[in-house]
């Protein structure tokens, strides 16, 4: 008798409904638990593009500021496919620099303010 079942066991062949099923299950709770981190490694990506160009920014600046004593008549061009960078305003003793994008969805912007004094300030809107 149980060698007739075993026998009828090894001819059948696939996935039962069940197995396919938690098969999926697993991999809807693996998705959940991953999903958040790649979406977070993203936005810091973003950022971090930001903030790497307004550093770039705040040299040439500054660059500008030793030579001439004034942060004055700064401009530069700074381009990135994510990101819109622009002076905001620049005068004898500080300059404000900002980048406006988009991070998955939602708008952002990062703003730099340089002073006379070699100071840097960062701020972050929209996340």
């Amino acid at each position: 008798m149980l060698e007739r079942i075993w026998k009828a066991r090894r001819d059948e062949r696939g996935f039962t409904l069940i197995e396919l099923v938690m098969v999926l299950v697993i991999l809807g709770i693996l998705l959940a638990l991953a999903l958040p981190a790649y979406l977070g490694t993203r936005r810091k990506a973003y950022l971090a593009e930001a903030d790497q160009n307004l550093k770039e920014m705040r040299t040439q600046a500054w660059l500008r500021y030793v030579e001439k004593g004034t942060f004055s008549g700064f401009s530069t061009t700074a381009s990135s496919p994510n990101w819109t960078y622009s002076i905001v305003s620049c005068g004898d003793d500080t300059c404000e620099m900002k980048a406006e994008g988009t991070i998955l969805g939602q708008s952002a912007e990062v703003t730099l303010t340089l002073s006379s004094d070699g100071t840097a300030s960062v701020e972050s809107y929209g996340f």
